[in-house]
Parts: structure tokens; C-alpha cells; sequence
């Protein structure tokens, strides 16, 4: 689940960067004003970062669950084998 996670959010920012570089190769070609197509860049940016940003406080709050919960998991086995090592 993890993994399929942070796959996603990489085919994600690498799309965005595809499709950054069909708008200035579209910019290069003359089909629209240049400041036309760098608002749109800056667009495409924008929903990035927001995207990205939303998946990084997602996957902090998963990762800091998960290092909670091996944290009590490791301390329960060294309790139980020092415990076992003391008799």
C-alpha cells in the first residue's frame, strides 16, 4: 500500500512535468501568447504543489502511526525477551 502510494505521487509529478514541456514546446511553436502559456505553466505548478503537499501531510500522518506502533511492538519484544534472559 505504501509503495503504491509514493508510485503514484511520482507518476503524478512525472505527468506534470510532461505536460510543463508540451506547453513550452506549444509556447515555441507561437499557438498562444507566451504569457498565455506561462499562466498555464504556473497553473499546472500550482495544482502540483498543492497535491504534493496534501500527500506529504497524508503520508507524515500514516508514517508517524506506524513508527508509533512498531515503537510499541519493539519495546513489548524487548520487555518480553529481557525478561526471559533475567530468569
Amino acid at each position: 500500500m505504501k509503495l503504491d502510494a509514493y508510485s503514484e505521487i511520482y507518476l503524478w509529478n512525472k505527468n506534470v512535468d510532461a505536460l510543463i514541456r508540451v506547453l513550452q514546446r506549444m509556447e515555441a511553436l507561437g499557438i498562444l501568447p507566451q504569457q498565455t502559456m506561462k499562466a498555464h505553466e504556473l497553473r499546472l505548478e500550482e495544482v502540483r504543489a498543492a497535491l504534493n503537499a496534501d500527500f506529504a501531510e497524508a503520508m507524515f500522518g500514516r508514517e508517524r502511526g506506524d513508527h508509533l506502533r512498531l515503537n510499541e511492538q519493539r519495546s513489548a519484544w524487548e520487555q518480553r525477551n529481557q525478561g526471559g534472559a533475567l530468569q
